[in-house]
């Protein structure tokens, strides 16, 4: 459903409340919601149900909703569960199209709990009902005057917007932020999420206007990829802070002990979402994104009157990632005239034990005049010159004074006139804190958001340029495992698919008995290595069933050895052969990487630490497919055993090769997602090569006896993540017949863009921005390039210069949140101007917004860029409204679209 169906819960014009019979006047949820829409003032009609009361509050009741005046935009069902299914069944027939479902502790009121879930998500999507719960506690929107919930009246108005999937947890933070003075733009307590669940929320939040930030309680994602989709949308222009309930759930029972807490990791990192550790930090991090903007950098200076608390600062400061402002020599000698001649001479700032409120404010003035840094906390201790309320009002006038300054944090430690001052610190926007470590987390976590949007910015290295996998024999050779039933890849078969995407592997036999021993292995380099082939046994070093160095002479009686001992310990278990493979003597370091499928967010990637410290250390990271170089790189910079690799000096190991060896396994992921799990344990990293040593994978279950590979425009549905769309890749020509490449845009074409950019007049620059630019910065440029398939497409228009390729042109398609209307823009180089390019851009990008399921696209257009306006109108683009006098807007319905 589209988001604007949303509008009917979060900004309703007529409101029915259910449940009024529960209790009368009394204090029921349903009376006390009344009595809050009265209160809060909302501008639209309420219309109570009951058919045993005539008035409640002062409102007339109504015994039914076909009985109300006008149509209901939101009904709320605040009465016993048991009732929700017969009330969701008349808001239905009544063309309701949004329903708060209260049902507080619904799992401990009925008898089968899932079942009530199942039934409410049923009745909502058999009537387009868009429903919130059931078991929470209401919608909150200060701005609207909208307080449709059982907590008490009295948030106040601002600019974060808090989404909770616990209504009691959500309750405790309105609280904390009554007595903060924090203020929201949007509360909703989503319950159980039959129906709207965190996806649909932070779609609508990214095109609310009020919001500027969002914090999330969250205990659940049911949906992977809408929400991977909607949280890297919003997360790019607002950030989202996530507190996460459940970290230490067990570990399913199986080989591959991969964490579904790190799954959450590697997800809420690739949305660029900021995870907090526990429920005050998310408290302290909601206050500062609710009333200071959030640090450039991670530069602190700390200002204080006592060391000991400063230095506890610093030492949280750098554990979590920041850092202490250069001091330099203007802020230091404006200092050495303000401070006694001893000071510390250095950044953390100690004015002494003896500071007075004057002194304090004079250095604050220097540090923000003279000083470059991102954010200054403020240490206050009570000693016998300590003045709370006195520097505490200094704070204030200078934080009013240096509005566009950085982050301003004050923590005044201890009770009493501490407490008084922090109380008008609050009042006045300016963040408080009882601990020096809670607000340099803060600092920290409000920085980290612009962190991580700077590390998916960087601009990945074409790594696979010439890489050519070869799939069908992956094919071939998976088809033929199934065919025999099996799921299980024995390890001669894993290491062959994985050689097919050029990961390398010691030469290998393959002995189903001793009489073969002599003629397969002769030409092995000797010593080598054995063990037992069998496709049920795993972990078969620790069990007996491998040797190593084993000579020429002694190969008969190591396999003897083996077979026996394998029967010996599974005689139930089939023993295929021995697998022999000389042993690699080159200096090198295990490592161990892999995929596994989650329910919800399909595969994972990992990489960590090999052999059997793999599963005792838990050095390990995990990430999400597609991966690119950067991806690659950042996925391992997690893991003790990368820094240990990057450290080393004898040897040098070689870490562009392990890059390379994740982003073809990444593609092998993508290209097969009928591979359930897999594990390379161990991949040996050398100087100059490296090679897999162990191998196996494991197909999905009921795959039948053959593989059915998915053709034609859809993303995989083993990632949440769509990976580069090779589909809308054609070959096209100009009107005098050359001939040119359109395709999807690559994170790695950034330099091309730059090219492309070169080629454009001054008049075509500002056709296409608006305005007169003469160059485009790296932060704007890369947003051209890394885009999420599943919401935006760019297309290029591309010829070949000898053996490189360049850019010409470029169309870029916009999928709004609603997902059904999308934003279309397209310039061309003007040496290919008037060439018919931009509208065979232009074509295709409507072709795939069609596709898509867009049912609209707009562009923007100069009034006097007459050929834009002539090629629209021939497409069938129809001018509407224009949002600015020197702008034309054209729209194209896309089912009249040929």
């Amino acid at each position: 459903m589209s988001i604007k169906s949303l509008e009917y819960l979060l900004s309703p014009r007529s409101i029915a409340v259910f449940g009024i019979e529960e209790g009368g006047e009394s204090h029921s949820p349903a009376t006390l919601i009344v009595k809050n829409l009265l209160t809060t003032n909302f501008n639209g009609p309420i219309f109570p149900i009951s058919k045993g009361l005539d008035v409640i509050s002062g409102l007339i009741t109504y015994p039914a909703l076909k009985q109300t005046p006008r149509p209901v935009d939101l009904a709320v069902l605040a009465g016993r569960p048991e009732d929700v299914p017969r009330q969701l069944e008349e808001c239905g027939k009544a063309g309701v199209k949004g329903a708060l479902v209260i049902a507080s502790d619904f799992r401990h009121r009925v008898e089968a709990p899932d079942e009530f879930v199942s039934t409410v998500k049923r009745l909502a999507l058999r009537y387009g009902i868009r429903c919130i719960g059931p078991n929470s506690t209401g919608v909150i929107r200060p701005r609207m005057s909208l307080h449709v919930s059982t907590v008490m009246p009295w948030v106040r108005g601002g600019r974060t917007a808090f989404l909770s999937q616990s209504a009691t947890f959500g309750s405790a933070i309105l609280e904390y932020a009554k007595n903060k003075h924090i203020g929201f733009s949007t509360y909703v307590a989503l319950g159980a999420q039959a129906d709207v669940d965190v996806s649909d929320l932070l779609d609508f939040l990214a095109m609310d206007p009020d919001t500027k930030a969002v914090v999330i309680y969250l205990e659940s994602i049911f949906d992977g990829r809408s929400f991977m989709s909607a949280a890297r949308a919003i997360s790019r222009i607002k950030p989202i802070v996530v507190v996460k309930g459940g970290r230490f759930q067990d570990v399913p029972d199986d080989d591959l002990p991969i964490g579904i807490d790190k799954a959450y990791d590697a997800v809420f990192a690739r949305a660029g979402i900021v995870r907090v550790e526990d429920a005050l930090e998310l408290f302290n991090v909601t206050e500062c994104l609710a009333k200071q903007p959030s640090p450039k950098g991670n530069r602190l200076f700390v200002v204080t009157n006592a060391g000991g608390p400063a230095t506890m600062a610093t030492d949280t400061l750098l554990k979590y990632g920041g850092r202490l402002a250069d001091m330099g020599p203007e802020l230091e000698e404006r200092l050495n005239e303000i401070l006694p001649r001893f000071w510390s001479k250095g950044n953390p700032i100690d004015c002494l034990s003896d500071a007075s409120p004057k002194r304090i404010k004079r250095v604050l003035e220097a540090v923000m005049e003279y000083g470059e840094g991102d954010g200054i906390l403020t240490i206050l201790t009570p000693q016998y010159a300590t003045q709370p309320m006195e520097t505490a009002k200094y704070l204030v006038e200078l934080k009013g004074r240096y509005r566009r300054g950085p982050q301003f944090l004050a923590c005044f430690m201890g009770m009493g006139e501490m407490e008084k001052a922090r109380g008008y610190l609050n009042e006045m926007d300016v963040p408080t804190f009882v601990a020096p470590e809670q607000a340099v987390k803060s600092f920290v976590y409000t920085f980290r958001h612009r962190y991580n949007l700077m590390l998916q910015q960087e601009t990945p290295a074409s790594l696979l340029e010439d890489f050519m996998p070869d799939a069908k024999a992956v094919e071939e050779l998976l088809n033929s495992v199934l065919g025999q039933g099996r799921r299980h890849l024995f390890e001669w078969e894993s290491k062959k698919v994985l050689e097919a995407y050029g990961i390398r592997s010691p030469k290998l036999v393959f002995v189903r008995d001793k009489g073969e021993l002599s003629s397969l292995t002769k030409g092995l380099k000797f010593p080598v290595a054995m063990k037992i082939e069998s496709s049920s046994i795993k972990s078969k070093a620790l069990k007996g069933l491998m040797r190593l160095h084993v000579g020429k002479r002694s190969l008969e009686q190591a396999f003897d050895d083996l077979v026996k001992r394998a029967k010996e310990l599974f005689p139930d278990i089939p023993v295929a052969g021995v697998i022999i493979q000389p042993m690699v003597y080159w200096p090198g370091q295990e490592v161990a990487f892999g995929t596994k499928k989650d329910p919800i967010f399909g595969s994972l990637i990992f990489f960590g630490i090999g052999g059997r410290l793999f599963y005792t250390l838990g050095d390990y990271a995990v990430g999400l497919p597609p991966l690119n170089q950067t991806l690659a790189k950042r996925l391992m910079e997690q893991t003790q055993v990368y820094t240990y690799l990057r450290d080393s000096t004898a040897p040098r190991y070689n870490l562009p090769l392990l890059e390379q060896v994740l982003l073809r396994f990444s593609q092998l992921v993508v290209d097969f997602p009928q591979i359930d799990r897999a594990e390379i344990n161990s991949f040996y990293l050398g100087e100059k090569e490296g090679l897999c040593l162990d191998a196996r994978i494991v197909l999905d279950e009921g795959l039948g006896r053959r593989l059915n590979r998915a053709q034609g425009p859809c993303c995989p549905s083993n990632l949440i993540i769509c990976p580069y769309p090779c589909h809308f890749i054609e070959e096209e020509r100009m009107r005098d017949g050359t001939p040119f490449l359109v395709r999807p845009i690559r994170p790695e074409d950034e330099p091309k863009m730059y090219e492309l950019f070169k080629t454009f007049s001054p008049q075509t620059i500002r056709m296409r921005f608006f305005q007169d630019i003469k160059e485009i910065p790296h932060e704007q440029m890369v947003r051209y390039c890394q885009i999420d398939y599943d919401r935006e497409i760019a297309l290029v228009a591309a010829i070949n210069q000898g053996a490189s390729e360049r850019f010409i042109g470029v169309g870029r398609l916009t999928i709004l949140p609603d997902r059904e209307t999308s934003e279309f823009a397209v310039v061309v180089g003007d040496p290919w101007q008037k060439n018919g390019i931009g509208r065979i851009l232009t074509k295709r990008c409507l072709e795939i917004a069609k596709s898509q399921g867009v049912k609209r696209v707009f562009m923007d257009v100069l009034s006097d860029n007459v050929a834009m306006r002539r090629m629209a109108e021939r497409m069938g683009f129809k001018e509407i409204e224009s949002p600015e006098e020197d702008i034309v807007r054209y729209v194209l319905e896309l089912e009249k679209l040929k």
